[in-house]
Order: structure tokens, then C-alpha cells, then sequence
């Protein structure tokens, strides 16, 4: 006697139910959505080491015939386990970037390092990435100061000639000549060529070509331009 027809999905889909199953338990399978394609995306997120996993199901679909001309349809399911070495990532925590300690606890600010020619912004304590600069050798001193003047465009005479300072973020004065001292980009001339080749911004061989300014690359010089505000923090740390 042929089996009946509910024998036959019984026999058919239940198996296949407890196996799909079994394997999103085994994967951690949470949330499923089905495309027009057949194929599941399924999202899993585990806690440990902030690591996040996709992984993707393919849900194959049969028709077997039965007796009486009816039929019976029957769904496989692969999952395909996530891949490990891509989706970990890594968040630091607030404050941990390198140069977050000499950053203020709160608000915009900048920190100088006339040292080692390199800067770097601050937010809410955290340190943004160090840039280039070239600096005086001896000025400004170590200490900190707060932003007081911003002039989009301003010129100078230092160096011997006639130059213009784009971006110009004053914060102190100069020992000498009590001139400003500012954040600028690489003074330029008329035309917009450079007075200072600016692959040698930062480089020890520049150090101290600059009369007390903190020279940057242009397009840094904008940045700080957007950043720092009047009254906001530089420290200068050596």
C-alpha cells in the first residue's frame, strides 16, 4: 500500500526541521532574512573582544511525488560557518590613543611636540593622529595656552621676504619680538608656491627654519582652522 501522503512529509520535512535546527544552535543563528534568490542572510553578534559574524545560509528547495499525482516539497538548509579572521574588530577606548595623556580631560585642544616636529588634535581628552610641523627650536615655550586670534589669511616679512600664512590659529607671542605665535599652513607666495618644500614639513633637517609659528601641510592647516576655537587649549609639551 503506498504511504499516505502526511506519512510521507512527516518523514520527509521533520528530519530536516531538527537538523536546521541543530546547526543554527551550533552557529548562533538569531536573525534571518530571505531574498527573492533563496538564499537567508543570518546576523550573530557575540560579546567577547567586540567581534560581530555574518554568516550566510542557503536554503535549497525539492518536490518529491507521491502517490495520487500529489507532491511534497522538502528544504535543505547549509549554513556556512563565519569567517573569523575578517570580521573581529578592534575599538580603542576612550583615551587609550597615544597622546591622549597630555590631552585636556574635556574639549577641543592641540598638543605640540617641538621634539620629535610632530602635533596632534585632542577631543574630550582623546588624541586625534600626530601630523607633521616644523617649529623654532626654542620657542613657544612649554606651557599652556588658549586660542585667541584666527585670521583666515595674514602675511609676513619673516624669512627676508614677503609671505602669506593661510589658515592662521594664534595662541601666544614670540620672546623676541612678542610677534604672534600661530598654527599656519607652509608660508606661501603670491602665486600659491611654497616657500618650504612640503614633503620636509616634520623632518629633522627643517627643524627650527621656522621664526616661532607652527608650520603645517595645507590641507592640515584647514582642519585645525575647523577644529580650534577661540579659547580653546594648545599645549605645548616640548
Amino acid at each position: 500500500m503506498a504511504p499516505s501522503l502526511v506519512g510521507l512529509r512527516r518523514h520527509l520535512i521533520l528530519p530536516l526541521l531538527f537538523a536546521a535546527t541543530a546547526l543554527a544552535t551550533v552557529v548562533g543563528l538569531s536573525t534571518a532574512n530571505v531574498g527573492a534568490d533563496g538564499t537567508t542572510t543570518a546576523s550573530t553578534s557575540r560579546s567577547a573582544g567586540r567581534t560581530s559574524a555574518v554568516t550566510t545560509s542557503t536554503v535549497t528547495t525539492s518536490t518529491v511525488a507521491v502517490a495520487g499525482g500529489a507532491s511534497a516539497t522538502s528544504s535543505a538548509v547549509r549554513v556556512s560557518p563565519p569567517n573569523r579572521a575578517t570580521t573581529t574588530t578592534s575599538v580603542p577606548a576612550p583615551g587609550s590613543s597615544e597622546g591622549s595623556t597630555s590631552c585636556p580631560a574635556a574639549g577641543h585642544a592641540a598638543v605640540i611636540d617641538r621634539a620629535n616636529q610632530r602635533a596632534w588634535l585632542c577631543s574630550d581628552g582623546t588624541a586625534d593622529v600626530k601630523f607633521p610641523i616644523t617649529t623654532a627650536v626654542s620657542q613657544p615655550a612649554t606651557g599652556t595656552y588658549q586660542v585667541y586670534a584666527k585670521d583666515k589669511l595674514t602675511t609676513s616679512t619673516f624669512g627676508g621676504h614677503f609671505s602669506y600664512l593661510d589658515n592662521f590659529v594664534a595662541f601666544t607671542r614670540g620672546t623676541n619680538t612678542g610677534a604672534r605665535i600661530a598654527f599656519h599652513a607652509v608660508p606661501r607666495n603670491a602665486a600659491g608656491a611654497p616657500y618650504q618644500p612640503l614633503d620636509t614639513v616634520g623632518t629633522p633637517e627643517w627643524f627650527g627654519q621656522s621664526s616661532g609659528c607652527i608650520r603645517v601641510l595645507p590641507a592640515q592647516s584647514q582642519v585645525i582652522w575647523d577644529f580650534l576655537g577661540a579659547g580653546d587649549t594648545v599645549v605645548v609639551i616640548s
